[in-house]
């Protein structure tokens, strides 16, 4: 226990008093898509800004192996030679993992020392805030917008459109299949893809206020609110506007049946287009809308905190990192990062005058300001994920329906409770 107590009291210390140090180099894991060039483009410049500001300061990019939920990141964030400071994928279910294993450190604090609550919405620091008792162990670097990808030109030589209700949308699967064309791809194998559509579907069916309220906890998955969503996705699959095989197609398969236009819409978010742009596909002719709902002003896509900053518990530069941060939540920066042809995603506070560079983000960037939904993905606990994603195969694949899919989500819910 005084071991623990002497660790703790020496990161503290490090945290108050490290700001004179000089000569440092800062071990940054991350951006996972950082061998695209146009992005290792961006983060070139960002590391070259930094380090002009920080004289001394090199700053070291370890490319990330993969994320907290397949533990690449729990490994690092345990290793001797590990990074200082992390941007990966977050959601409290993430987080959650890593904060219960004591990998990263509480940074509470910093919102009021460092004036970060001022740099995120409102909304967003309500949220943080609210998650672990008033601890925060995160700084958002983006937000995530789901909804319904298409092809402008498809549906400019068919002359369909995206519908504002489902039962409309349902017309318009049916006349893409009879067209001889996927009406929705979906790669589950990859279970983000597996949320994506899931999260959508809950969202269109339920509202914004009763999916918060299920993966909070306060209201029961069987709850015939919430199971219309999955009852809607097995429905989809018995009359084969989406496909059982699209159980065995992961992100990758999936998106490569849309690129190629042997499906008409997918969904996902911003950060697609980074996908789109290493498959070539041009990404003047994709369109984006939320996905339609019959609910008033519900029709508008899911998210979360996408991509988040954590400081690992043992970092070795713990003042240098959160100087780090400071820098990525300045204006100036996020500036930059918005309208580089590299920027994949909704930064955490409005940037008035910020024009996209790329086409489809104005839309999701518009749509998204109109309010974003509940993604469960990032929401549920941990030990609530792997059920989540199961059900959601097992309707895709039809082995069960969308009450029993709903049953079992709930039952993991009351064993987390």
């Amino acid at each position: 226990m005084m071991k623990m107590l002497l660790r703790g009291a020496a990161f503290a210390a490090l945290l108050a008093g490290a700001g004179d140090l000089k000569a440092q180099t800062l071990k940054m894991w991350g951006p996972e898509q950082i061998t695209e060039p146009l992005i290792a483009e961006l983060w070139k410049g960002i590391k070259a800004d930094f380090e002009a500001a920080n004289p001394g300061v090199k700053v070291e990019f370890i490319p990330p192996t993969g994320t907290i939920s397949n533990g690449a990141v729990q490994a690092a964030l345990q290793s001797d030679a590990g990074p200082d400071v992390v941007l990966t994928n977050s959601g409290i279910g993430r987080v959650t993992v890593v904060k219960n294993a004591k990998l990263v450190a509480p940074l509470t604090a910093q919102y009021e020392n460092r004036g970060w609550k001022a740099k995120i919405y409102p909304w967003l620091y309500t949220e943080l805030n609210g998650q672990f008792g008033g601890e925060i162990y995160e700084v958002p670097d983006g937000l995530d917008a789901l909804g319904v990808w298409y092809h402008k030109d498809m549906f400019a030589q068919k002359g369909w459109a995206i519908p504002k209700t489902w039962q409309d949308f349902v017309t318009l699967m049916k006349k893409i299949d009879a067209a001889g064309v996927q009406p929705l791809a979906i790669g589950p194998r990859t279970t983000g893809s597996a949320g994506h559509l899931f999260g959508n579907l809950l969202q269109s069916a339920s509202g914004t206020g009763a999916v918060g309220k299920a993966v909070g906890g306060k209201l029961s998955w069987t709850d015939p609110t919430m199971v219309t969503g999955a009852v809607r996705l097995r429905e989809l699959v018995d009359t084969g506007l989406i496909k059982k095989e699209m159980a065995g197609l992961d992100l990758e398969g999936a998106s490569r049946l849309w690129f190629t236009k042997r499906a008409a819409m997918f969904v996902a978010g911003p950060w697609f287009t980074a996908n789109a742009r290493k498959a070539g596909y041009d990404l003047a002719n994709a369109g984006y809308a939320p996905m339609p709902s019959d609910l008033a002003g519900e029709s508008k896509p899911t998210g979360g905190v996408g991509w988040s900053w954590l400081l690992p518990a043992n970092s070795k530069q713990p003042e240098l990192a959160l100087k780090w941060i400071d820098f990525m939540l300045s204006d100036a920066v996020m500036k930059k990062r918005a309208q580089h042809a590299a920027s994949t995603m909704i930064y955490p506070r409005e940037l008035p005058g910020i024009e996209p560079p790329t086409p489809v983000l104005k839309d999701i960037f518009a749509a998204a300001a109109q309010g974003v939904g509940y993604n469960p993905s990032v929401y549920l606990p941990g030990s609530v994920l792997d059920t989540y994603f199961q059900v959601i195969q097992g309707l895709i694949s039809a082995q069960i329906t969308g009450e029993q899919g709903m049953a079992e989500i709930q039952a993991k819910m009351a064993a987390a409770q």
